[in-house]
């Protein structure tokens, strides 16, 4: 009786192991951004991006937690620009959106700075 347990047990980790090769494959094809390249995109200067990009950030990650039942988005990892103790920058956690994903814009559009940029990209055709 061991030896049926022990392969069915393997049985379902190799369907397992399979099922999330294919997530992963799927998750992969999607682009993502950080709120930083999207502001790029929408054609703000560096320096506003650097001054104004943080709070930007926070009133997007406040969109997508709306729309998505208070989940936080996926996070990765960026390299801070240099600055005193730092020569080299620092590591810090940023998140990650999808190019596509509406709170970029619900969230750019709710804060004053970006508003600007985001109403004269996503104007409505008359």
């Amino acid at each position: 009786m061991p030896k049926a347990r022990t392969h069915r047990a393997r049985r379902t980790a190799a369907v397992l192991r399979d099922r999330r090769r294919e997530n992963r494959a799927h998750r992969d094809m999607t682009q993502r951004v950080k709120v930083s390249d999207y502001l790029t995109v929408l054609g703000m200067e560096e320096t506003d991006i650097d001054r104004y990009g943080s709070w930007a950030g926070k009133h997007i990650v406040n969109a997508y937690r709306a729309a998505n039942f208070g989940h936080d988005p996926r996070k990765t990892r960026k390299r801070t620009k240099p600055c005193k103790g730092y020569p080299e920058g620092r590591w810090i956690k940023v998140n990650v959106y999808r190019i596509t994903d509406p709170a970029l814009i619900t969230g750019c559009a709710s804060y004053k700075r970006t508003a600007p940029f985001v109403q004269g990209l996503y104007a409505p055709a008359a």
